[in-house]
């Protein structure tokens, strides 16, 4: 059933939530509330709060501390911030309808006097505004599900109908739907923990999202352009462009609005090749987040190689995930909480492993994917968990409502985001969940295309090879990830483990697996047996493995065949495991 809204001031019948959210998020992608994080906020929450019939707890304080940002000692009385806000938003809504909102038939108004908001119709509702609200009435809590007519209503079908292979070649069309730019009308799904989905039919395709870290990169300073080889300018703008391929970073061109991060530093030539000084700094408040100092010698073949390099390794260091953006955004806790960090959150559930930490990360991400719908990183997040789910589930159907989640996430990612690492690494994962290793490699050599400095596309792509044998390339990759974050997460290792094991280096097995914390990973347990180094070291592994994991002893072919889609490869762990004494 729809909650029903209870609000301060009469309402326009029959305006359902479907119509309200679809205004707001036409709201937010407008110029003036996508350049502000607080105006979007503010709104965002007062619009929510009253749809969730919760119109009576917005006041002030609430305002302060769960959308603005604000800490919980403020005192409406002494600090005017909402306020001033509100005046802001009031003008904001204004010019949004004199402007871009002017075709809009549903008026979004916040009364002087008051913080709760107003909807009304300001024009004679059209046939897709009846089926609109139609959707609304339908619509139950749960998650509704985006679909393209007709292609997407058959293929929502067949995603449960069919196996996981077969819906897989549908979420490759599904892809080619998204290139040309389709936005569909929504239509509700009661079924529970269905995946959120709702993308609008309307010009320009709607853009309301979390706020990602927004970096401004200035141009770097060279005393010498020609000994350098490049101007500052064009620097600034490799830099920008390398930024810009993260799913988890925007790149502005201009510094007004709400840019967070400034990115400026200094090139030089010298005798030793050449070096760039970068500086990242708070865009407000001008705190040093992060600063680097390197130096390449110079490439005598392709001397833009070495601007190349230095490009790359600054534009990694700062944007990828576990990174330098990333990390101190998570940390901070001035800012307005509009879900961004649940994105963030989800990547330090492979640090590891944990039910609980997959429980919180799980939700908060089905819930983003209700705020925003059309919003694409936390479906391809919610793909990997529900993977995730599927590998570690005991239960022949949990595994297959995991699997058959985990498609319709990926589907949406990559119709939301066709041309996204992030999406195309998720839909890598699915063919990988299946057994199809080849696809999901080529997929991830896809997903390496759309943004080679990503380190943990890079790892994902070695950790598919070595599990189909291809251990020496796999080791390479992950390496090469690991070098480029000291704060990779334990996983890394743990995949070169098993390359080392495939490799027969009994010694860098046992110290791969000394580094690796994982006691919540079935191939952990297995590989912390096989690479115990004396008879006392087995026992214990022995004895964890059964307490945590009693099937990698009574049927492990079953077990590792979900994480080690290689039939040769799990025969050969199983023989190591039997010969260090893990019997049934």
């Amino acid at each position: 059933m729809t909650k029903q809204i209870f609000l301060e001031e009469p309402q326009e019948p029959e305006i359902g939530p479907a119509r309200i959210r679809a205004a707001l998020i036409e709201i937010q992608a407008s110029a003036s509330f996508a350049a502000s994080r607080q105006l979007s906020a503010f709104l965002s929450y007062v619009v929510e709060k009253t749809l969730a019939g919760e119109a009576d707890r917005i006041k002030a304080y609430s305002i302060a501390t769960e959308a603005l940002g604000r800490p919980e000692t403020f005192d409406p009385a002494s600090d005017p911030i909402v306020r001033v806000e509100a005046g802001r938003l009031r003008k904001a809504l204004d010019a949004y309808y004199r402007a871009e909102g002017a075709s809009a038939r549903l008026r979004v108004a916040m009364p002087r006097g008051s913080y709760v908001p107003h909807f009304e119709r300001i024009a004679v509702p059209t046939e897709a505004d009846a089926v609109a609200d139609a959707t609304a009435g339908a619509a139950t809590d749960g998650a509704v599900e985006a679909a393209p007519p007709g292609a997407w209503q058959v293929a929502s079908k067949a995603l449960w109908r069919l196996r996981i292979g077969g819906a897989l070649a549908i979420v490759v069309f599904l892809m080619a739907l998204g290139v040309f730019g389709l936005r569909q009308a929504v239509r509700a799904d009661a079924e529970a923990g269905a995946v959120a989905a709702a993308v609008a039919e309307t010009a320009p395709p709607l853009t309301a999202r979390p706020l990602a870290p927004r970096i401004f990169v200035a141009p770097f300073a060279i005393a010498d352009e020609a000994a350098v080889g490049v101007s500052g300018k064009q620097f600034a703008v490799m830099l920008a462009t390398a930024l810009s391929r993260f799913d988890e970073v925007a790149v502005v061109t201009r510094m007004d609005g709400d840019v967070d991060y400034l990115l400026s530093g200094r090139l030089s030539a010298g005798l030793t090749g050449i070096s760039a000084s970068a500086l990242l700094t708070d865009a407000e408040s001008g705190r040093v987040i992060w600063s680097s100092q390197t130096t390449l010698p110079r490439n005598p073949v392709r001397p833009s190689a070495t601007i190349g390099l230095l490009n790359s390794t600054i534009a990694t260091a700062i944007a990828q995930p576990y990174g330098v953006v990333l990390s101190d955004r998570l940390a901070r806790t001035d800012l307005a909480d509009d879900g961004f960090s649940c994105v963030i959150r989800s990547f330090n559930y492979w640090r590891s492993f944990a039910p609980k930490t997959f429980g919180e990360v799980r939700s908060c991400l089905e819930e983003l994917t209700h705020r925003y719908p059309a919003f694409a990183p936390p479906y391809a997040q919610l793909t990997f968990l529900y993977l995730a789910e599927g590998e570690l589930s005991f239960e022949p159907d949990s595994r297959r409502s995991a699997l058959e989640r985990a498609v319709k996430a990926s589907a949406m990612a990559v119709q939301l985001a066709p041309t996204s690492a992030r999406a195309m690494q998720a839909l890598q994962f699915t063919y990988y969940a299946d057994g199809q290793l080849q696809r999901a490699i080529e997929a991830g050599n896809r997903a390496m295309t759309l943004n080679p400095l990503d380190t943990d596309i890079r790892a994902t792509q070695g950790q598919m090879l070595i599990l189909a044998g291809r251990y020496q390339l796999g080791m390479r990759l992950i390496e090469e990830a690991a070098s480029s974050n000291a704060a990779y997460p334990p996983w890394y290792d743990l995949y070169l483990a098993l390359a080392a094991f495939q490799g027969g280096k009994t010694e860098v097995l046992r110290t791969l697996m000394g580094r690796v914390d994982l006691p919540d990973h079935p191939l952990a347990a297995y590989l912390g047996v096989i690479a115990a180094a004396d008879p006392a070291a087995r026992t214990a592994a022995i004895a964890r493995a059964r307490a945590r994991f009693p099937a990698l002893a009574t049927d492990p072919e079953r077990v590792l065949a979900r994480l080690v889609p290689n039939p040769a490869l799990v025969e050969k762990l199983v023989a190591a495991a039997r010969q260090a004494g893990l019997q049934s």
